[in-house]
């Protein structure tokens, strides 16, 4: 009888934080590597033309069309949101009013 392979199981990683994604620039730039190949920005583009709403597509019932476009708007957005990660995240000012800083206390 053959032998069989033994099955490798692969860890699947829980999500992780964007901040710890952000902080790991040798994933980020891995990542811009791959999305800046040519053949899958033209799969990506063909992909979301091909899930677009066109005339045959549209239905008289609007339940089943805000279904259709929900699935794809968030179709489109995981994509957008990969190319998202494929940027270094530039530290934002805070530009907030701390809590209770509008209170002055009385000089006496």
């Amino acid at each position: 009888m053959p032998s069989k392979k033994s099955a490798s199981k692969k860890i699947v990683s829980l999500p992780i934080p964007l901040e710890r994604w952000f902080n790991d620039a040798k994933r980020i730039e891995e990542l811009r590597n791959v999305m800046d190949v040519e053949a899958l920005q033209t799969a990506i583009a063909v992909l979301k033309e091909i899930a677009g709403p066109s005339n045959g597509s549209i239905s008289p019932d609007a339940v089943s069309n805000s279904h259709n476009y929900a699935w794809y708007a968030g179709y489109r957005d995981a994509f957008n949101d990969l190319y998202r990660l494929t940027k270094h995240k530039q530290a934002s000012p805070n530009n907030h009013q701390e809590e209770w800083t509008h209170i002055q206390t009385q000089q006496l």
